[in-house]
Parts: structure tokens; sequence; C-alpha cells
């Protein structure tokens, strides 16, 4: 008898990704399924969570705060505890990939804005190390979600697991070999495994996050894209897409820091930087080690002309201590606002003074 499932935490998101803004191209619609998949939940069974729940957790917080060689540590641990859970070989996978995202520069909310195509607008290389023991994490995690499958055809555990996987093999291809039709055809697979999922289980309000990215990306496509979509059976609500990120932010047990991450990057988009900003300062207190919010987080003050405020953010990031932190830019950045702030204070300056002059 198959035991009962126990949901968890999500893997990080590279947000970044939301940025994207889908071309009509076929590329655009290889990027509206890379949306969705970079959040996705995960859960795991009794016996493992009670043997490796301390593993889980400190894997979980060192991922989020972009220490990845810890993660990679605890949740290799947490495979030697229960190697016949599939789903903590796709949680050591997401650490192994954003790793190697990290390496490369891939994380940073700029990646997608600067060429909406791809990454950086170049190929970047991955090591040949990392990319061999990413891909053969995740085939030994798909062997081992198969094979209860096979017995199990509505085991939920077994199905997200496939569901990740094919999430992951997306981001992969669509982040590093820039492969669209693999990202493709990886994105659809993952689609159907989560909703196989949330059709068994209507009630897990977590399974309603890649959904509700799903539902939002759609959306926002270009009128030719959602047309050639919606004769695939793929159809998109904005509205419901933010309503079901939004519940789960509200009221997921284990997939709330994904759904804040994407509500962050939708509030952006819809030009509520005040949202935005709001669900940023509380990830940065959450994850004080991921800079990567304090960047994005000053990134929205700037948008919102509030320089004061996103001046004050840089500041403090340059009083950390972090791995790989790019400080002389951010330095730069610095000195750009203070700049920019003496400016508009020497115009009021001019401004008071002809008002008050005879």
């Amino acid at each position: 008898m198959a035991c009962r499932q126990f949901p968890l935490k999500p893997l990080p998101n590279l947000y970044s990704v939301l940025t994207l803004n889908p071309s009509i191209t076929p590329v655009g619609m290889v990027s509206m399924q890379i949306i969705a998949l970079s959040t996705v939940g995960l859960f795991i069974s009794r016996g493992a969570m009670v043997a490796g729940t301390d593993y889980y957790q400190r894997g979980h917080t060192h991922l989020y705060n972009l220490e990845y060689d810890e993660a990679i540590a605890d949740f290799t641990k947490l495979i030697e505890t229960n190697p016949a859970d599939p789903i903590s070989y796709n949680q050591l996978a997401s650490a192994q990939l954003y790793k190697e995202l990290y390496r490369l520069g891939l994380l940073d909310s700029s990646t997608l804005r600067r060429d909406q195509n791809s990454p950086r607008g170049r190929r970047v290389e991955a090591d040949p190390v990392a990319k061999r023991r990413f891909l053969e994490t995740l085939e030994r995690g798909q062997r081992v979600a198969e094979n209860i499958i096979q017995y199990d055809r509505r085991n939920q555990s077994a199905l997200y697991a496939l569901c990740t996987d094919n999430a992951l093999r997306s981001t992969y291809d669509f982040m590093l070999d820039k492969s669209w039709l693999s990202a493709a055809r990886s994105g659809s697979s993952a689609r159907g495994f989560c909703e196989e999922v949330r059709k068994l289980d209507p009630a897990f309000i977590d399974a309603y996050l890649i959904l509700g990215i799903f539902e939002y990306a759609a959306s926002t496509l270009p009128l030719p894209i959602r047309l050639l979509a919606a004769v695939g059976g793929l159809h998109g609500s904005k509205n419901r897409g933010i309503e079901y990120m939004t519940r789960v932010a509200r009221q997921g047990n284990y997939d709330r820091d994904a759904a804040r991450v994407a509500l962050a990057v939708v509030s952006r988009r819809e030009k509520r930087p005040k949202d935005a900003a709001a669900i940023l300062e509380a990830l940065m207190m959450d994850y004080p080690r991921n800079y990567l919010f304090g960047l994005e987080l000053a990134s929205v003050y700037t948008d919102a002309d509030r320089p004061e405020r996103a001046l004050d953010v840089l500041k403090s990031l340059l009083q950390g201590a972090y791995d790989r932190f790019p400080r002389a830019t951010v330095q730069m950045q610095v000195e750009a606002l203070e700049e920019r702030l003496s400016s508009q204070r020497a115009g009021s300056a001019h401004r008071g003074w002809r008002s008050g002059s005879p």
C-alpha cells in the first residue's frame, strides 16, 4: 500500500525568466512555457520526511541563499536517507542546475531583459562535468518515479517528480543549450504531469502555482500567438493566473516562497512597484544572504522613480559580505544615483530661489 504523501517547500525560482516578454516567434512559445517551469512544488514520503527533514530544510535554506555547495551536500544526504523517493533527486538536480546558472551569471533579473530571445543574447558554455552530473541526477530520479508509476499510476509523489524532472530539463535546454524544441517538449510534459496531480487532489492549494503562472503567461502573449495556442487547447487568463498565484502565496503551506517570487515579478510587469517592493523586502528578511533579491528591490525603486530608496538598498548591500557579489557594478550604481539626487536637489533649490526672488 502506498504511503501517504506530504508536500514540502518548492524549488527556488529563476524569477528573472518571468521578466521575459515573449515575441511572435517559436522562441516566444517556448518562453511562455519556461515561465511556468522555474517554479515547482515538491513533496516527499512520510519515511523520507522523518529521516531527512533536517537535510531538506538546511538544503532549502542554502538554496535560496545562493549557497549551492552546501545545498548539494544536504540534498545528497537526503537521497541517501531514502533512495526510493524520486523527489529528492530533483532537489539535488535543481541545486546543481542553479549553481551552474549562477556561475554563468544567468540568475540576475537583467539576463533576459537584454535580449528577449535568449539569455544575454549569447550561447553560454556550461561546464561539461556540471552538465553530466545534472543530467545523471535527473535520469536517476526519472527511473525511480517511472518504476513507481508502473504499479501505481495515481501516485502523486511520482507524478509530481516527473513534472519537476521535465521542468528542470526544459529550463536547462532553454537557458544553457538554447534547444527551443526540446525545451517546448519538456515544458508540455511538465505541465501535463502538474495538471494530473491537481486533478487527483483539487484541494492541494500549492498545485495552483505552476498552473497560475501558465495562465498568466499565456494571457500576455501577442494576439497571433494566443490564437495559435488556443488552437492547441492552451488558453490563459491574467486575472485567474494572478488569483492562483496569490492563493498559494497566502494559503500555501509549501510553495509560498516560490509564489511570492512569482508575484513580485508579475507585480513589476503590471506596474505595481509598491506590491513588488513589499514582497521583495520580506524575501530579503527570510533569505538575507541572497543579494539578488536586494538588487531586484533596488531596480523596483529605480523604475518607480524612488532613487533615494534604491540608494538605501544598494548601500546596505555594499556593507554585506556576499560571494560573487558585483561590488564594482553596484558601487557605480550608487554613484549614479547620488549624482541624480544631487541634481534633483540643486534643481529644487534653484526653483525655490526663483519663486522667492523679487
